[in-house]
């Protein structure tokens, strides 16, 4: 605990993120959407950078879909769609500096290992379902993002 002398001194300091970086499961646009508005809304006024980073899963294709050779191309392409379509928001938003990320794996893995890294963000925002499902959204994987992120994180339900 702090003296009482050390906090009569202390002054907040604004924290103004500089790049912000929001997960985006399209799959899933329940905790998405939340998450989505709340990064816009802080990175706005911030004039932050915004990331938005989706995951395609190859996990998600059944043993069937597998086989055809052309199944995660379309996967690809319909994920870059989708990403493209939140970045025309963001920018309507008056977001201008605005990034799509596209990657593939696990999404806490990808985006903590890959996406991190490359990109730099101050602060990530995640959406988490209420309730509890099986998969690998990037909203159940909200827990693996917070427990190893290095920079702060921001659940939005």
């Amino acid at each position: 605990m702090k003296p009482i002398e050390e906090l009569k001194d202390y002054h907040v300091k604004r924290i103004t993120p500089k790049r912000v970086l929001v997960a985006i499961d399209v799959d899933d646009f329940t905790s998405s959407d939340q998450a989505f508005d709340f990064a816009c809304t802080i990175s706005l006024p911030a004039q932050a950078q915004l990331g938005i980073v989706t995951v395609v899963e190859s996990r998600d294709i059944n043993v069937f879909d597998s086989l055809s050779p052309g199944k995660m191309d379309e996967k690809r392409l319909e994920a870059s769609h989708d990403l493209m379509t939140y970045v025309k928001k963001a920018q309507e938003f008056g977001l201008v500096d605005t990034k799509p990320i596209l990657t593939e794996g696990t999404p806490d893995k990808a985006i903590l290992d890959e996406v991190v890294p490359q990109f730099k963000p101050d602060l990530i925002v995640v959406g988490s379902e209420t309730k509890k499902i099986s998969g690998k959204t990037i909203g159940s994987q909200a827990e693996g993002i917070i427990e190893r992120s290095p920079v702060s994180v921001i659940v939005v339900r």
